[in-house]
């Protein structure tokens, strides 16, 4: 039976052996092969041929005709249960040898360029860093001849190599380190700029209007004047609304009214609730008097100075002797130089006369 099943085995893989050598040039290889296995495997001609081989090795056995079909019989049932078996094996060996062949020839084969079309090629997850041996690039929308590197796009950046070129750009928030403009665009971007400056407002003709009709006047003053703002008239006279106070020859008035004259202050304002203050909050004397003569002198420290004085319709003056001049009846002469023995002072009692009056003991 081992015989047998050689010879089958060896029988069948020279037809395989031969049909592969003729068919291996056509396209459909693995078509033509699985249709010569079946065609073979279902050739009568092979049962008859293993049929007659057994019956010829059981023919030189001289054995009687009942042992002659029991062994046919056995025989065929032999060769029944070895059937599967072999059409296993044939498949193997059938796949085996067609995944070879196919292999090498397409490790072997070379594509001729253009030959296939880019609709039957799936890029998906293809990651193409560089094109050796492409001078030119082109795809829709996009046409490259550059030899290095020159656009890198990344998840947060797109990276340019050198100068960009573009009719015109958008962009929501543009950063630039050194921004260059040819003259023409500067001087455009300049005139825009320019465009959107408002011009001061040229006051000349209204100012002349003015002094025309100052010289015209008869007066040369207004009639009126009123200023919302802060004012200073002549580098003299200052005022302000937010403290409600003036100034003058000063910018920085203390009270309602502060008047400076060279180093001397003199303010009218509050002194404290319900009482008013005419002086200088400095320490300073104030002089009050008329006809450019001082009648009454406030010293720094309080004192008053009085040379002469009115009081209730009566003079009152000093002197270091009895008067000898003439007064009304009345007037009061005080002694400048009181002595033990002498009056404070003299009362005129009419015309030249006078009187004295508290003897200093």
């Amino acid at each position: 039976m081992d015989r047998l099943r050689e010879a089958a085995q060896e029988q069948i893989e020279q037809l395989i052996q031969q049909q592969l050598e003729q068919e291996l040039s056509v396209y459909d290889i693995s078509g033509t092969v699985a249709t010569m296995v079946h065609q073979r495997m279902a050739d009568p001609q092979l049962q008859k041929y293993i049929n007659a081989q057994i019956k010829q090795a059981v023919d030189s056995i001289a054995i009687n005709d009942f042992a002659s079909k029991r062994l046919e019989e056995r025989s065929a049932a032999a060769i029944n249960s070895f059937t599967p078996g072999i059409q296993q094996y044939v498949r193997e060996r059938v796949d085996k040898i067609l995944a070879q062949t196919i292999d090498q020839l397409v490790k072997s084969f070379n594509f001729p360029q253009a030959s296939i079309h880019h609709d039957a090629i799936d890029f998906t997850g293809l990651n193409v860093s560089r094109l050796d041996g492409v001078e030119e690039l082109k795809i829709k929308g996009i046409e490259s001849f550059t030899n290095n590197i020159q656009l890198t796009v990344l998840d947060d950046n797109v990276v340019i190599e050198n100068n960009l070129v573009a009719d015109s750009i958008k962009v929501n928030k543009l950063s630039v380190k050194d921004l260059m403009l040819d003259p023409e665009t500067y001087n455009n971007i300049k005139q825009d700029i320019l465009k959107s400056v408002p011009v001061a407002k040229n006051y000349d003709a209204d100012i002349q209007q003015l002094e025309t009709k100052l010289s015209q006047s008869k007066t040369g003053s207004f009639k009126e004047l009123e200023v919302s703002g802060e004012t200073l008239l002549s580098d003299v006279l200052y005022t302000t609304p937010g403290n409600k106070r003036v100034g003058i020859n000063t910018m920085d008035p203390s009270d309602a009214l502060t008047v400076w004259d060279n180093e001397t202050e003199v303010v009218i304002g509050k002194h404290k609730a319900q009482e008013g203050y005419i002086g200088t909050r400095r320490r300073q004397d104030i002089n009050i008097g008329a006809n450019n003569k001082v009648g009454i002198t406030i010293r720094s420290d309080g004192s008053v100075v009085i040379n002469k004085l009115e009081l209730l319709g009566r003079t009152i003056s000093e002197s270091a002797s009895v008067p000898g001049h003439a007064a009304k009846k009345g007037d009061i002469v005080l002694n400048s130089k009181p002595t033990q023995g002498n009056p404070i002072g003299w009362v005129c009692l009419d015309g030249i006369r006078w009187s004295g009056f508290g003897n200093i003991n």
